[in-house]
């Protein structure tokens, strides 16, 4: 879940994939529990992109609901679950590539991060100096009474 972090309603554990339609397999519309809009639009993106799909698009019923509906329509001779299964693979291997170059990344970041850090440790101590300097070369004004 991504806009609203606490889920107000359990989705049972039967709930949490339901395929709803009848008629021919290319057109399905699967009821996904525990997502939003984050997976929902993530699955119609990649479902878009392939020719074997002639419609698709997503649902949140009730922003209260942690369920999303995703309806599927292909061309024959695909049917719409192979289709769904198709695009969460590729939206796995998609996550796992970001998340294998963000690893790859972090040491160097990390690093940067730390000379960052220590560049303004020693900034803050050369002005902190720098004003001790200043109030020691200030003249002593006397007060009159």
């Amino acid at each position: 879940m991504s806009v609203n972090e606490v889920k107000l309603k359990s989705v049972d554990d039967d709930k949490l994939f339901v395929v709803k339609g009848t008629g021919p397999a290319s057109n399905r519309t699967f009821a996904i529990g525990n997502e939003d809009h984050t997976l929902g639009n993530a699955l119609r993106h990649i479902m878009i992109q392939n020719s074997k799909v002639e419609f698709c698009g997503y649902s949140v019923p009730h922003p209260s609901e942690p369920i999303v509906h995703v309806r599927v329509q292909t061309k024959e001779p695909t049917t719409a679950i192979q289709a769904l299964q198709e695009s969460c693979e590729t939206l796995y291997d998609q996550c796992d590539y970001v998340l294998s170059q963000l690893e790859a990344k972090l040491p160097e970041v990390t690093a940067d991060s730390k000379a960052l850090q220590l560049k303004l440790a020693e900034m803050l101590e050369e002005e902190d100096d720098d004003d001790d300097d200043d109030d020691e070369d200030a003249e002593e004004v006397p007060m009159e009474e």
